[in-house]
């Protein structure tokens, strides 16, 4: 085999390179290897012998320690089926790229170079073909696993996520995870999760987690909801996921000031239910991106199993969401983006006594915060129903309790049927003193916000009158801010307008400081 026909690729796990610029370091390596010859004169012998029948005729694996054998050898299957030096190549690009993901590995390197030993023995009975030899290294990941952080939940409270696990303790890409969530309110969630990837050698990646999990809702409606279950997760190569859950459910009504909207949600149900998630995400970056766009549909049908169980919910539910930027101004760090949001919850099943079928409050849309609906606090818009006071539950008041009025007034009470959408343009802090600032992603930004929620019975009747329901209901407000990007989200400092509202929303015009996602989907 001629020398020319040697080759390397290798990556950290600190960064990834495209194929071009893997290609470039496998000639350089093989140049620099290659008694001194120039990197044109490799590149062009190389191209001279690239389609030159060639085959795998043996792979060495080095620094193998808890991985099975049979894991790396079915990812280089492909090398093995190649025919020539160029397919040998692509092949082991490939099975590069896909032993990282298994994220088992902290580097990975593959080296093809001639076999000078041996031949592979051409069975059709012409010319044998030139023997190559791949030796594929790895350095393992620590079988502990560990991670702890923060993150802005969709209640729209700062919750601390800590977990502890076991990586590849199997051999097979698997892992272990005993998983634990706190809210800075009374929110608490545990979970104990398996997962593994590539299910006997197939594309598809396995997920499972025992769970409970406490959601306080209390600083936006005058309940909370437990949950124990079984949440079973596939996906593929593709952009899309398909998740199983059952569980038990509990609403609960922990201030026993509930409204009547949320006392008859209160008691115990079962949800078994099929999710199918989908996603396309072009966006240059998440934190303060640029150009680009992404866009999610998640598809649930609840009720699976249990269409005879009384307490099963059931419904189907579909929610459609989307984030596109495009650069204005580059030189002045411009950006224009749109935020949009339609969902809609339709339940079935047996009708309640009063013949109407009432959806499930933990499964219902919600709609105002900084992330979604400016200018409203989150949950802040829509449908709600006035919480019951001190004097009116019986409880001994006297002057001071009599005048004392609960935090919260009125629960939302959520609904079946949303729209939102936000235009906003970002820009840069000018100026060379806040280089700084501009360097910890802080800019301006200018927007508009309005969107509506309904429950179902609202837009009963022809689609003329649900178009009026709808534009009658429609909440907006304007304004202009400061951003501050950070890992958990983006903290807004806003000072703002509500152009449209009704007097049960908690909106109002002035300041405004909130924390959301980097991108709200």
């Amino acid at each position: 085999m001629d020398p020319a026909s040697s080759a390397s690729s290798s990556s950290s796990d600190a960064s990834s390179t495209s194929e071009a610029e893997t290609t470039r370091g496998v000639v350089k390596a093989a140049s620099d290897a290659d008694a001194g010859d120039g990197r044109d004169d490799f590149r062009a012998r190389y191209d001279a012998v690239s389609d030159v029948p060639c085959r795998v005729t043996s792979i060495e694996l080095r620094g193998v320690e808890r991985t099975r054998v049979e894991l790396i050898e079915r990812e280089m299957e492909r090398a093995r089926r190649a025919k020539t030096l160029d397919e040998i190549k692509d092949a082991l690009f490939a099975a590069d790229a896909r032993l990282r993901e298994y994220d088992i590995f902290k580097d990975v390197a593959m080296v093809i170079d001639a076999d000078n030993a041996s031949v592979f023995k051409n069975i059709t009975g012409a010319d044998d073909v030139p023997g190559a030899k791949v030796v594929v290294s790895v350095e393992e990941r620590d079988l502990l696993h560990a991670r702890a952080g923060t993150f802005m939940s969709k209640r729209g409270e700062g919750e601390l996520e800590a977990a502890i696990g076991l990586r590849n303790a199997m051999g097979l890409g698997d892992k272990f995870t005993l998983e634990f969530t706190r809210g800075a309110s009374s929110s608490s969630a545990y979970s104990a999760g398996y997962e593994q990837p590539r299910v006997l050698g197939s594309d598809v990646n396995l997920t499972t987690s025992l769970y409970q999990s406490l959601e306080c809702f209390k600083k936006l409606s005058s309940f909370d909801v437990t949950s124990r279950g079984l949440t079973v997760g596939l996906t593929g190569d593709g952009p899309g996921t398909i998740d199983y859950t059952i569980e038990h459910r509990d609403v609960r009504d922990p201030t026993r000031l509930a409204s009547r909207g949320v006392r008859k949600q209160l008691g115990e149900s079962l949800k078994s239910a099929v999710t199918h998630t989908y996603v396309d995400d072009r966006l240059d970056r998440h934190v303060r991106p640029t150009t680009g766009y992404l866009w999610k549909v998640r598809s649930e049908l609840a009720g699976i199993g249990l269409l005879s169980n009384p307490m099963a919910t059931k419904f189907a539910k579909s929610e459609f969401t989307t984030h596109a930027v495009r650069t204005l101004n580059a030189k002045r760090g411009i950006t224009a983006s749109l935020t949009g949001r339609l969902g809609v919850l339709l339940p079935f099943g047996k009708p309640g006594e009063d013949g109407a079928i009432e959806t499930c409050i933990a499964d219902r849309f919600f709609l105002g915060g900084v992330g979604c609906l400016r200018q409203f606090e989150t949950s802040g818009a829509g449908p709600s129903d006035e919480r019951r006071g001190e004097s009116r539950m019986g409880r001994p008041s006297d002057d001071d309790n009599a005048s004392k009025e609960p935090a919260l007034k009125r629960d939302a009470l959520g609904g079946d049927f949303v729209w939102s959408v936000t235009g906003a343009v970002q820009m840069d802090v000018p100026g060379e003193k806040f280089e700084a600032m501009r360097d910890a992603g802080i800019h301006f930004h200018a927007f508009a916000s309005a969107g509506t929620l309904l429950p179902l019975s609202a837009l009963a009747g022809g689609a003329k009158d649900a178009t009026k329901k709808i534009r009658d209901a429609t909440r907006a407000s304007v304004g202009i801010g400061i951003v501050w990007p950070l890992p958990i989200g983006q903290i807004e400092i806003n000072y703002g307008k509500v152009l449209r509202a009704t007097s049960i929303d908690r909106a109002k015009d002035g300041f405004h400081v909130g924390l959301a996602a980097h991108v709200n989907l």
